[in-house]
């Protein structure tokens, strides 16, 4: 029974679409304040070492989730049953539920993983001046590696030619970031993104990094948008000019829907910046740090005259 009630707590956080057990702690707290549900009772039961004492913790239960079934049936009710109960509630991808719940070494924050298992088709301004002005259409995806661990692989087309990067996602709180490594020739990028619960269709945050086509690498940030889509999408990545619909269209066609296009393009456009002072990358040139320099470095040398010598210090 232990085991059971831990397995279907771990998939209740993954349809919570909670980053750890705080935050399944949270969840509970805000259906009840004075909640036993707390994070020294949550580590034991989601380790399969206890059960609760306290029935109210299973009302506070059905609470969290919203279901009609009472406190009763969620203390009895099998991984099975419990797992169709929450594919009934939150449209659940029932493969990953069934993976959570057999992996006894699982817990809040690999259910995580498990909910934005997938590709994504992503959206960002392109850094390169040759390419002023246009949006950059790549792909990710997010997956169980061979050695049991999450990985990333982001892939985009580089000078007609396609590069992948690769790197192991962190969930921090709410947050994703995943610190991305492509060729040796090529800066690495890193994504901040906001997580998102089930069924977890669309990741928003930062990408940065450093030019690579360009007179001269330069520090670069921008808007990303990752949209879940259900297959690769890398063999149509490309530079897109953001007019007349264009993200729109792709996106739909993507999904394989018909209707939307141009709702679904004015908000991709509005989460980028487009058509804002904030449009475009933001970028931070050379001959913005050459001016400080030439202020600081003789303060910093003065200052440096002024300091004693290592050997003084240690004769003193």
């Amino acid at each position: 029974m232990a085991h059971e009630l831990a397995a279907k707590l771990r998939m209740t956080a993954l349809v919570l679409g909670c980053a750890s057990r705080k935050d399944l702690c949270a969840r509970f707290r805000k259906v009840n304040p004075n909640t036993q549900f707390d994070l020294e009772r949550a580590n034991k039961w989601m380790q399969g070492r206890a059960l609760p004492r306290n029935p109210e913790i299973y009302a506070d239960w059905a609470k969290v989730l919203g279901t009609e079934r009472g406190a009763d049936w969620l203390a009895r009710c099998t991984p099975d049953a419990f797992e169709a109960e929450l594919v009934s509630l939150f449209d659940a991808d029932r493969a990953a539920l069934r993976q959570l719940a057999d992996s006894p070494a699982a817990d809040a924050r690999s259910a995580v993983g498990f909910a934005l298992y997938g590709h994504y088709a992503c959206y960002s301004w392109a850094w390169s001046p040759y390419y002023r002005g246009h949006v950059i259409r790549a792909a990710l995806e997010i997956r169980r590696a061979a050695r049991g661990h999450d990985e990333a692989q982001y892939r985009e087309r580089l000078l007609g030619r396609a590069v992948a990067f690769a790197g192991e996602p962190l969930v921090v709180g709410n947050t994703l970031h995943i610190a991305l490594h492509g060729p040796d020739e090529v800066s690495p990028l890193f994504l901040s993104l906001h997580t998102a619960g089930v069924p977890g269709s669309v990741l928003c945050g930062i990408l940065s990094g450093a030019t690579s086509v360009g007179p001269q690498p330069l520090p670069t940030a921008t808007r990303f948008v990752a949209a879940r889509v259900a297959e690769d999408p890398s063999d149509s990545n490309r530079y897109l000019l953001p007019a007349n619909g264009a993200l729109g269209a792709d996106l739909t066609a993507l999904l394989g829907v018909r209707e939307g296009a141009a709702e679904l393009d004015r908000r991709l456009c509005a989460v980028l910046g487009a058509g804002t002072e904030s449009e475009g990358a933001d970028q931070v040139g050379f001959d913005t740090q050459l001016g400080l320099a030439a202020l600081l470095d003789p303060l910093w040398l003065e200052a440096e005259r002024d300091r004693p010598m290592l050997d003084e210090a240690v004769e003193e």
